[in-house]
């Protein structure tokens, strides 16, 4: 949990500022909606250094019912399947069901006993009178939250079976596209193990022994030869160091990114990185457009709408763009002058935007906008799948030349002493 720092205008329009704990800033904006406040703004902030006390002692703790075994023995939901329960779940409300109805037959229709606890527990959340993505927030490793911001804008605009369909084909497109970078890195990760497997039996087994002739021969080694040599003695001494200083490394990077300025220049350097850096910003534009366009469509107003769209974004930099952009609508600039000021949306979503601003048809030019970043996105995966596998079988190769290149030469010199002899 998280600590967020809120702003928002209650029923009668008076300001309030409070503090509250959150899953993420979705979860946040939902529980500003239930105490019946209108968001302005909520940002993610350090916890506070004490908590708070009751009856002088500390926060109560409280366990999981059936104790740790249980939730540990308990089954998970494969995450796999929510694309097609989603789209599933979409086909009956197209039917004519109604929502806990609806739940009620994915309930029972699910083989997977996970699955059929999940369904009957959102079930149960939305007879008691909860909407359907604030029951979800109960399971956010199902629906994350973009998942659950998308549905809470169906429920708000009266489309929610156009949503669940929208997100049926959005997580299906997105596994087919893991699938195909999985796919495609498959080969190149066998070449590289096998080829890390022999330099590693190389570096610890065979050029000892090379070099322990090479020294009883009394022959000198060249420079590259004498660095292999030294690299095979620090793998032989302190090679046991290499997993745990990578694991100690990752969780000193995890606690490192948690503070939300540290996360905001890590998100911001991603953005950067040739090719993965525009991977992640089309994903990103493309997502927000096609959220826009349908919170648009449906009647939603546009302040709303960039609330509600910031929740879908990974990204904290594009966030708190989108909330400045949101800032400066509120206070009556247009969208594109907005996101313009902020120098981190393209120049293609911005034009699209003073286009469909000055049509009146705003809904319709982020629609399309979407469609374009989708196209460029499907033919920018295609050019690193396609790049990925030579590159990395060119990498390993030109490492595994040189091993060969710095062992050959000593043998050379070897065999050149002998001949003057």
């Amino acid at each position: 949990m998280n600590w967020f720092a809120i702003e928002a205008r209650d029923a009668a329009g008076v300001l309030k500022k409070d503090r509250l704990e959150a899953r993420d800033s979705a979860h946040a904006y939902r529980l500003v909606a239930e105490r019946g406040w209108f968001a302005l703004h909520v940002s993610e902030e350090e916890a506070p250094a004490t908590a708070p006390k009751q009856n002088g002692k500390g926060p109560p703790v409280t366990w999981p019912a059936g104790g740790l075994l249980a939730r540990l023995r308990q089954p998970r939901a494969r995450r796999s399947l929510t694309p097609i329960k989603t789209e599933q779940l979409a086909q009956l409300l197209r039917a004519g069901m109604r929502l806990s109805e609806a739940l009620a037959v994915m309930s029972r229709r699910s083989a997977d006993p996970a699955w059929q606890q999940v369904f009957e527990d959102l079930r149960a959340a939305v007879v008691g009178g909860r909407p359907l993505s604030a029951a979800m927030a109960a399971h956010p490793t199902l629906f994350g939250s973009m998942f659950r911001a998308m549905v809470e804008a169906g429920e708000m605009s009266g489309h929610l079976v156009d949503v669940l369909e929208r997100l049926a084909a959005y997580l299906q497109r997105r596994e087919a596209v893991r699938q195909r970078v999985v796919s495609a890195l498959i080969y190149p990760c066998i070449i590289i193990t096998a080829g890390l497997m022999t330099v590693l039996f190389f570096m610890l087994v065979m050029l000892p022994r090379l070099s322990g002739m090479f020294k009883d021969m009394g022959q000198a080694l060249p420079w590259s030869t004498q660095m292999l040599v030294w690299t095979s003695d620090a793998l032989a001494r302190f090679g046991w160091l290499i997993p745990l200083v990578g694991v100690a490394a990752w969780w000193g990077f995890r606690a490192w990114i948690r503070a939300p300025e540290r996360r905001l220049v890590w998100d911001r350097t991603l953005l950067r990185v040739p090719l993965a850096g525009s991977l992640l910003a089309l994903g990103e534009f493309s997502r927000l457009a096609q959220t826009l366009a349908t919170l648009l469509r449906s009647g939603v107003t546009l302040v709303e709408s960039l609330q509600v769209a910031e929740a879908t974004l990974t990204n904290s930099a594009l966030r708190g763009a989108l909330r400045q952009a949101r800032v400066a609508v509120r206070e009556g600039r247009s969208l594109h002058e907005g996101l313009g000021a902020q120098k981190l949306f393209p120049d293609l979503m911005l034009d699209m935007l003073a286009v469909g601003e000055r049509t009146g048809d705003l809904g319709e030019a982020l629609q399309h906008t979407a469609q374009a970043y989708e196209r460029d996105l499907d033919r920018a995966i295609t050019r690193f799948t396609a790049l990925i596998e030579p590159v990395l079988i060119v990498l390993m190769a030109a490492f595994v030349g040189s091993i060969v290149f710095s062992v050959l030469m000593a043998v050379f010199d070897l065999t050149s002493g002998i001949g003057r002899l």
